[in-house]
């Protein structure tokens, strides 16, 4: 009746008269237009059904279609609700799903009873630090706990070697006692010097401090690795805070008050000593094989114990979305990661 009278109601005409309208655009979609802009034929929902009622699944056949159900329908693996679907006790189910769902030792739910979790979700996320958590389970129980070791163990990262660390002097995550050695091998620091100049991190500024800089004078100190106005003590404390080395003048001006000048020249010899210093640390810190399969170590700790998860959203039933719409893999596994991770 409408169009009878008014014509297409996506027609200019239309457009003009109710662009303030906010549900004008809502109104567009009852007609299919052709490229010219004439009309094709009406929306779906005048001769279609579009939207799918919602059937609640009240049963199912094995432990699989129970757990396929809960993950759709609840976001995790509830085995009392999967129990009610299957008729199967949840011992059963755990049995059943073995290898596919997994007890996780590091958390319990909210009245104390333990958490089962997917594979895409147990073995997933920070897999070294699951690893101990699961070894030390599976020294107490080990029928529950021998299969997550045996599992984490196989997605654990391949560990980076030497030759793909980066390493600077000042990287925060080499310990302390490797910086020391180094200023002590490379200043051929005294013994009774190192009992008393000894290097500090301080956490909550992220700043490096060595401490009575000053007792120890050698040549090494003042002439080979720093300069007579900049220890190399102090060079090696600003390169461990990232800071270039910079040399002040103090002179007067025109007024008599005193400033602060840049030495150009001992600056630049400052910064040349700052390079050689760093030169000799990044030959001298894979130089032991001990210290070298250390820090290769605490590097992949730190940096290389993250699996990335999977998201696999095939199971899901997406109630209420057009029929006539057939989501593609991706596209179903990116639902399933908002539904799981948020």
């Amino acid at each position: 009746t409408f169009t009878s009278k008014y014509g297409l109601i996506n027609a200019n005409a239309n457009k003009r008269v109710f662009q303030e309208d906010s549900s004008y655009g809502l109104l567009c979609s009852l007609e299919v237009l052709n490229e010219d802009k004439t009309l094709k034929r009406k929306a779906d929902i005048f001769d279609k059904k579009t939207i799918r009622p919602n059937k609640e699944i009240t049963s199912v056949n094995n432990a699989d279609e129970a757990l396929t159900v809960s993950m759709a329908e609840k976001g995790h693996v509830d085995l009392d609700y999967m129990a009610r679907l299957s008729k199967q006790t949840k011992e059963e189910l755990i049995q059943n799903l073995r290898g596919v769902i997994y007890r996780n030792p590091e958390i319990l739910d909210e009245d104390g009873n333990p958490v089962y979790e997917t594979a895409d979700e147990y073995l997933s996320g920070n897999v070294r630090e699951k690893l101990v958590f699961a070894k030390h389970a599976a020294k107490s129980e080990p029928e529950l706990y021998e299969i997550n070791v045996e599992a984490l163990s196989k997605v654990q990262p391949e560990p980076i070697k030497a030759g793909d660390i980066s390493i600077r002097l000042g990287s925060t995550w080499i310990p302390k006692k490797y910086y020391e050695q180094f200023i002590y091998h490379l200043l051929d620091t005294p013994i009774w010097v190192q009992n008393n100049v000894k290097l500090l991190y301080v956490p909550s500024t992220q700043e490096w401090t060595i401490t009575r800089k000053s007792l120890d004078n050698s040549i090494k100190v003042t002439k080979t690795y720093g300069t007579n106005r900049i220890s190399a003590y102090k060079i090696i404390e600003n390169t461990l805070n990232l800071r270039p080395c910079k040399v002040f003048d103090t002179i007067e001006d025109d007024e008599g008050n005193e400033k602060r000048v840049l030495n150009k020249r001992e600056t630049a010899i400052a910064q040349d000593k700052q390079e050689i210093i760093k030169r000799n640390f990044n030959e001298w810190i894979w130089s032991d094989p001990e210290r070298r399969e250390d820090l290769c170590e605490i590097y992949n700790k730190l940096f290389n114990s993250i699996r990335n998860r999977t998201y696999d959203g095939s199971h899901l039933n997406l109630m209420g979305m057009n029929s006539d719409i057939q989501l593609r893999p991706h596209q179903l596994n990116a639902i399933a990661r908002v539904l799981y991770h948020g």
